[in-house]
C-alpha cells in the first residue's frame, strides 16, 4: 500500500472482512488505485461482495480447480469467474479464448474491451512481430491510434497476454504508452518465468505452470529458445484437480527432453498415487 508491504497472505483473494479492512485503510492513506486478484472461490464464497469494481480482467479459462472442495465441473469455474465482471462497470477480456470471447454475447449491457494475438481485437499484439527470448517479450500495438512496441521482462506466450490484458485496463485510465512502456520494461514477478543466476551458467528458470495449458505453454516457450536439452522438474499439490495430472503428464513427456516427477504440497493424497496419475504411460524421457 503506497509502496509498503503490508503482510504475506495465505491465499490468492482474502476474506471479505480483510478486504474491506484494507479498502478502507487505503481510503484513509488517499491512495488512488487498488488492484485485486479476484479467484474464482473468492466469488464462489462471496468475499468480494460490497466492493465496487469499475474495471474487470478476464485472461482465459484452463482446466483447473475442479474437484470436490473447488468446483464441480468447468461450467460451475467459468460462471463463478464471470461473477467478476458482473461486478464491474467495465470489463476487459481475452478475445483468443474460445470460452472468453463469448463473454460479450452473455453481458450485452456491458462496456467490454478485447485483447489478443490471433484474432481481432481492441488491444492486438501484431502476429507476425512477437518475440518470445528466455528473458524478454516484445511486441508492437496499436494503442491510441499509434504504434507502440512494447517490451516486458518476463518470456513466455502468456506474458504477451497478460500484458495486453494490462495495457486494455490501463487504457480506461487513459494510461499513456510510454508509462506503460515504463511499468512494462523492467517488470519482475516472483515464480514467473524468473531466472536463477547460478555459477554453471545454465539457464535454469521457475514458473508457477500449474495447468495443462500454462505447462504446454512454457515448454512450448523454452524450446523455441533453448539451444541444449530442456529438462522439466515439477509436480502437482494434492486434494485439487486429479483430472489435470495425465495431460500434464502427456505434455511434459511430449516437450521436454527429460522429465523429473516430484512432489507438491501432497496435503491429505499418497504423493506416490499423485506421481502414478501423472505418469499414465511409460516415456522415454522420464
Amino acid at each position: 500500500m503506497n509502496g509498503k508491504k503490508i503482510e504475506d497472505t495465505d491465499r490468492t483473494t482474502p476474506e471479505s472482512i480483510e478486504i474491506q479492512k484494507y479498502l478502507n485503510q487505503m481510503v484513509k492513506e488517499k491512495t488512488e488505485v487498488a488492484i485485486l486478484e479476484v479467484s474464482s472461490q473468492a466469488t464462489k464464497l462471496e468475499r468480494v461482495f460490497g466492493c465496487d469494481f469499475d474495471v474487470g480482467v478476464f485472461t482465459n479459462l484452463s482446466e483447473d480447480h475442479i474437484s470436490p472442495k473447488e468446483h464441480p465441473d468447468m461450467e460451475d469455474y467459468f460462471n463463478c469467474k464471470l461473477e467478476l465482471l458482473k461486478m464491474a462497470k467495465c470489463c476487459v477480456i481475452n478475445n483468443d479464448d474460445e470460452m472468453v470471447k463469448t463473454i460479450p454475447d452473455l453481458l450485452p449491457n456491458k462496456t467490454i474491451k478485447t485483447f489478443g494475438i490471433e484474432n481481432s481485437s481492441d488491444i492486438q499484439a501484431d502476429s507476425d512481430d512477437v518475440i518470445i527470448t528466455d528473458s524478454y517479450i516484445d511486441f508492437t500495438i496499436d494503442y491510441q491510434n499509434q504504434k507502440e512496441r512494447i517490451e516486458a521482462a518476463i518470456p513466455g506466450k502468456f506474458s504477451v497476454y497478460n500484458a495486453l490484458g494490462a495495457i486494455s485496463a490501463a487504457s480506461y485510465f487513459d494510461v499513456s504508452a510510454n508509462n506503460i512502456r515504463k511499468a512494462l520494461k523492467d517488470l519482475k514477478v516472483l515464480g514467473r518465468s524468473e531466472l536463477v543466476p547460478n555459477p554453471l551458467g545454465i539457464t535454469i528458470m521457475i514458473d508457477y505452470a500449474h495447468t495443462p495449458s500454462s505447462l504446454e505453454s512454457i515448454l512450448t516457450a523454452v524450446k523455441s529458445y533453448a539451444k541444449g536439452r530442456v529438462i522439466c522438474a515439477w509436480g502437482v499439490g494434492g486434494d485439487r484437480d486429479s483430472t489435470k495430472r495425465p495431460i500434464m503428464g502427456e505434455i511434459s513427456g511430449r516437450l521436454a527432453d527429460f522429465t523429473v516427477l516430484m512432489s507438491d504440497q501432497v496435503r491429505t493424497e499418497d504423493p506416490l498415487k499423485i506421481l502414478k496419475e501423472i505418469e499414465v504411460r511409460h516415456h522415454s524421457n522420464w
